[in-house]
């Protein structure tokens, strides 16, 4: 069997921003220690103490030791992947927090530098345990290369073009290749009319691709299925026999092996077929039509992660349901990609893989960054005279004087980019209020709850932070930045990076007069008051307990708002701060409330002071209303009748 797929991280540590945090539980409890399977579950349990491993009390109750340690291994076994540490059972050597994993420990503001050096030397096959011998054979490839090549040759890619064509190149050499054939796939699906039939040319171009390059292991299978046929006419009980259900196991065995579900289905189907007396040509289909597509889901989950962890080297980002790379370090992407790149040798990778300086940047070296510099001053200057002397911002890189080494360079160039961004989102605010881009936030929306963003599950409450904030940039008049508005991360292509911590509000946007606090969730379920109830009160009163002088306003907005939502925050008015009890007011809005009100301001442009006794009405109503159901009812008619008075 060939390894015809590859994957930066895994499923098991689906969000590569918890690394440096599991990274330290490792280097503060295990560093020096035998990594035994004592030990694994151990940190496995300090993982889900922390927070760093998110997962339900029941689930977490449910799972047995194995579970554990083997969840403690996957996880470990990225880490080790991206050099940061050495933990293997089967060494026999104790935890080693490598230079690298020191260096993503103690530089969190040089977080992408650091995972860009180890994203480069990434490569399959390696020296590590696991990573080399037979299933890697006629395998070479840095998947970081050619994933940073692709993509910026052809100017992004979707996650469909991703699944079939990115993760499958297994060889250096077949770049070219692989882009003449994007090239062609998109010729092709251009002259295709309509979203359906566009659908079926996805799905019958993946599966002819994946027939193509797993040809070696689908042979395996049929072979099975040949002795299983085989065998079943010499005996007709062979089949319902421990020998043949095993041979039926081993002929569906998938990435989650042969007890799912699917392979059950699919072990009767081709028992079926066979008792039926069809031959092989026949069991092959029913085979491929069960393996086909566990591939493809496979290879859509593996196109989501990608895409996750590039993102970790400050060069990716995502738009929608495409890979991108980031315009503003097109110069140093252009760096990367003429110099000449390849596999290191087993008796050098690990020195190489676990070094904090190695491979050389092109931002390290002087003359690069110098020439950076006048670049980015130049940017900043435009962007300064468009919108930043109305927002009184400072132009920075009109007082630097290019410094004397790498070090202060580096510095000077992260200190202009700082600003240069800060400019690019005041730019990006002031455009929120086109009709173009209103559209456009109404639209996201949809792409959020059906899922559509490339990244999966772990980006979905980010972009529902993020859409929400475009709101009410688009509503305008902020007191406060935009920047200033959002407790969560942006990339240099003003997307979102991740969700807001749980220690503070996802948004406070501050007014003339009211200061508007937003919580957002993606939980629908009868749990999404229990996990709130508290939270979004907290955040809500310490906003209004710092600003006495104003009026303060919760909104919280999800998908749906259960019963249980409107119960607690019409009940629970009050939150003691310091000893003081603060009086609330948090307002639950449904996403389709939310769209309803950008779409009224679309077309009437309406005004935050507007806004702002919308809100006032909806509270004045908690004192008419006789419970938490009547008021939850009455809200979206506070809302057509506070419209027909624009």
């Amino acid at each position: 069997m060939k390894y015809f797929q590859w994957t930066i991280g895994s499923t098991t540590v689906r969000n590569p921003d918890r690394l440096r945090e599991g990274l330290q539980v490792l280097k503060d409890h295990f560093n020096g220690k035998e990594w035994n399977t004592a030990q694994q579950e151990k940190f496995f349990d300090l993982l889900r103490d922390r927070g760093v491993y998110e997962m339900e009390e029941d689930d977490y109750g449910r799972m047995t030791s194995a579970r554990k340690q083997e969840h403690a291994r996957k996880w470990v076994s990225i880490l080790n992947q991206l050099g940061f540490c050495f933990a293997y059972e089967s060494s026999e050597k104790p935890v080693l927090i490598t230079k690298a994993g020191i260096s993503l420990l103690d530089n969190p503001d040089i977080e992408d530098e650091v995972f860009l050096r180890q994203l480069l030397k990434y490569q399959k096959p390696s020296a590590l345990p696991k990573q080399n011998g037979a299933s890697f054979e006629n395998v070479s490839v840095l998947p970081f290369l050619v994933s940073l090549r692709v993509t910026y040759e052809m100017q992004g890619l979707s996650k469909e073009e991703i699944s079939i064509f990115l993760n499958t190149t297994v060889r250096m050499e077949d770049i070219d290749r692989i882009i003449k054939e994007i090239g062609e796939y998109r010729t092709q699906k251009s002259k295709i009319e309509g979203r359906v039939k566009k659908k079926e040319f996805y799905v019958k171009t993946q599966l002819a691709w994946l027939e193509e390059i797993f040809a070696d292991e689908i042979k395996e299978r049929v072979v099975l299925i040949k002795e299983l046929i085989a065998s079943y006419k010499k005996d007709l009980a062979f089949i319902s026999s421990a020998q043949g259900q095993q041979l039926l196991a081993n002929i569906t065995k998938g990435g989650k092996g042969s007890n799912t579900i699917k392979a059950k289905r699919a072990q009767l189907a081709i028992s079926g077929v066979i008792k039926s007396g069809k031959n092989a040509t026949e069991a092959r289909k029913v085979f491929l039509a069960y393996y086909l597509p566990l591939k493809i889901a496979t290879l859509r989950d593996y196109a989501d992660l990608t895409a996750r962890y590039l993102r970790k080297s400050g060069l990716f980002s995502v738009s929608r349901d495409k890979l991108i790379t980031i315009t503003e370090k097109e110069d140093l992407i252009k760096s990367l990609l003429a110099q000449k790149w390849g596999l290191v040798g087993d008796d050098k990778y690990l020195d190489y893989l676990w070094s904090d300086s190695l491979p050389a940047l092109p931002s390290d070296k002087a003359d690069y960054l110098k020439d950076h510099l006048v670049t980015i001053k130049a940017k900043e200057k435009v962007l300064f005279d468009k919108v930043g002397a109305r927002e009184s911002l400072e132009l920075v890189g009109e007082k630097i004087t290019p410094g004397k080494d790498v070090l202060q360079l580096k510095q000077q160039t992260r200190s202009i980019e700082t600003n240069l961004l800060k400019l690019r989102e005041i730019e990006f605010y002031y455009s929120q209020r086109e009709e173009k881009q209103v559209d456009d936030i109404i639209n996201f929306y949809d792409l959020i709850l059906t899922k559509q963003i490339l990244g999966g599950e772990a980006y979905y409450p980010a972009y529902l932070e993020w859409n929400t904030w475009r709101v009410f940039l688009a509503i305008d008049t902020l007191a406060n930045k935009p920047y200033e508005a959002r407790n969560f991360k942006l990339d240099d292509e003003l997307q979102p990076v991740n969700h807001a911590p749980g220690n503070r509000a996802d948004m406070v946007f501050e007014y003339e007069n009211f200061i508007l606090v937003t919580e957002v969730t993606l939980i629908v379920r009868a749990n999404q008051w229990s996990a709130e109830a508290e939270p979004v009160p907290r955040h809500v009163a310490k906003i209004q307990s710092e600003n006495k002088d104003k009026d303060v306003f919760g909104l919280f907005v999800a998908p749906q708002i259960d019963i249980n939502t409107f119960l607690t925050f019409f009940n629970n008015r009050k939150y003691a701060v310091n000893d003081e009890i603060i009086d609330l007011t948090i307002i639950p809005f449904s996403v389709d409330q939310i769209k309803q009100l950008l779409s009224v301001f679309k077309e009437k442009r309406f005004t935050t002071q507007d806004m702002k006794r919308l809100f006032e009405s909806i509270k004045d109503d908690i004192a008419t209303s006789k419970d938490a159901i009547e008021w939850g009812k009455k809200i979206p008619t506070i809302m057509h009748d506070w419209t027909q008075k624009l």
